[in-house]
């Protein structure tokens, strides 16, 4: 089907399963003007809510949640959030410390006794800098693939393995999956719940959370009909999964609708999502090795340390969402995709929505022709970049992957998310490069940053990772 048509249909399918009376006409037309060529495109389907005094001014539902069982996305569809679930893990280790039964700063053994690193403290698995194993790929020799992998049974292998830390824990920044399941972890072994009863009682059902649900670990025993991932290739949509088997919590496997990621965005702006007692007045970000995390202790990437505005994200094979808040403008911006939104175009998107709802003009720009890399000219990539608002970027190709330093902050790995388009998880940047290869411009945006670089002369001044 060619653009044409389609454009003549989206009126109908965005309306579909959605309510929309009640809705801030003009906020309306131009959130839908933003999404409107993403649509056409079938670059977009999912499902956009964005509140302001806890009150919903725009909710719509777009395209398929499930092409092959003819199910709608509306904002009440649950999709897979991601990484969003490290939002509530972290808050829930909040609340246990506000009540004295957790200690961020206590070794990770007092909770977890079987855990074969004693240096190591709960914080620092929450901060990112633990030294672990940081993606599950190092479990899969010790699982059949049939076999349901649980936190517990992921800690019994490491406890058994004793993988000595990529780095001493607390030194420098590793992005953890690993680390916040066992946190969730923590959480149950203090509270004598199963982490999702836990969630239930203190997030879901106090913050009128209906949709949101911990997954089963089986996907053959999802009941109903599941939201599928997918992409457009060959002028059709392909099925792009989750991972089956998987019954660890506290990283991710949280499934939320829109509507409930709105109210998660909301009650953050309010100041309810915990209790006045658990919330810190200022969030703080942990040191690691002497300089600030890019993540405060409640998992939100903030603009400044008042933690007045925050968001975090969530991705996983084809499904993408966002939660921000303002607590000064009291505003919430949630954001759900099924459908394997292109890199450049995620960012862009998040702000474009942040800045409607805000009512900023919107950003106007014509993309530069960004440069193509694969792992043989990655270490094209290398060099110091005089970055507007950042500073000198200091950038690291190699075969191995990408690393990445502004001036003398933290390093972080970038992952090459397409051929043009690099991702780096601490900061939360995207990076892409123009002019010539080795280019002359990086390009540099996030939530809060629109920022091109042009490279200086002479050569990066560390090795490149292998």
């Amino acid at each position: 089907m060619n653009s044409a048509p389609l454009l003549v249909l989206l009126p109908l399918a965005w309306l579909a399963g959605c309510a929309a009376t009640g809705q801030d006409r003009a906020l309306a037309e131009r959130v839908d003007a933003v999404l409107a060529p993403l649509v056409a495109a079938n670059e977009f389907s999912g499902a956009v809510v964005l509140a302001r005094h806890g009150k919903v001014l725009y909710q719509r539902g777009f395209g398929m949640a499930n092409h092959a069982a003819g199910v709608e996305f509306t904002t009440d569809t649950p999709t897979d959030g991601a990484s969003l679930a490290k939002t509530f893990a972290a808050a829930g280790v909040a609340w246990l410390t506000a009540e004295g039964r957790i200690d961020p700063d206590a070794p990770v053994t007092r909770y977890l006794p079987e855990f074969p690193h004693p240096q190591t403290t709960l914080g620092q698995l929450l901060a990112h800098t633990n030294g672990l194993p940081p993606y599950y790929e190092f479990f899969d020799p010790h699982f059949a693939p049939d076999e349901v992998r649980t936190t517990e049974a992921m800690l019994r292998v490491v406890a058994r393995e004793v993988p000595a830390p990529a780095f001493e824990p607390g030194s420098r920044f590793e992005y953890s999956n690993f680390g916040y399941d066992l946190a969730a972890l923590a959480i149950e072994r203090v509270t004598g719940q199963p982490y999702e009863t836990f969630l239930n009682e203190r997030f879901f059902v106090r913050l009128g959370m209906a949709t949101s649900f911990a997954r089963p670990a089986r996907l053959a025993d999802w009941q109903g009909v599941r939201t599928l991932g997918y992409r457009w290739r060959d002028s059709g949509w392909q099925v792009v999964d989750v991972f089956d088997m998987e019954a660890f919590l506290g990283a991710s496997n949280l499934y939320f609708s829109a509507a409930d990621l709105a109210r998660w965005g909301s009650a953050n702006a309010a100041g309810t999502a915990l209790p006045k007692a658990a919330l810190p007045a200022v969030p703080t970000r942990g040191l690691i090795d002497g300089r600030p995390s890019p993540i405060n202790q409640l998992s939100w990437y903030c603009d400044a340390d008042d933690g007045v505005r925050c968001y975090y994200t969530g991705s996983l094979n084809a499904f993408h969402s966002l939660v921000y808040w303002d607590r000064e403008r009291d505003e919430a911006v949630a954001l759900v995709s099924n459908s394997s939104l292109p890199p450049w175009h995620t960012i862009t998107l998040q702000r474009d929505l942040v800045d409607a709802l805000a009512g900023r003009p919107r950003r106007t720009e014509l993309p530069p022709k960004f440069e193509r890399f694969d792992k043989s000219t990655r270490p094209l990539v290398s060099g110091t970049y005089l970055v507007d608002a950042i500073g000198p970027l200091v950038v690291h190709g190699g075969p191995g992957g990408v690393r990445v330093r502004a001036g003398a902050g933290l390093e972080f790995d970038a992952f090459q998310v397409s051929a043009q388009v690099f991702y780096v998880p601490g900061p939360d940047w995207w990076l892409a490069f123009s002019a010539g290869r080795p280019p002359a411009v990086v390009h540099l945006r996030s939530m809060f940053v629109d920022a091109v670089g042009r490279r200086e002369a002479g050569p990066a001044g560390a090795p490149s990772p292998e």
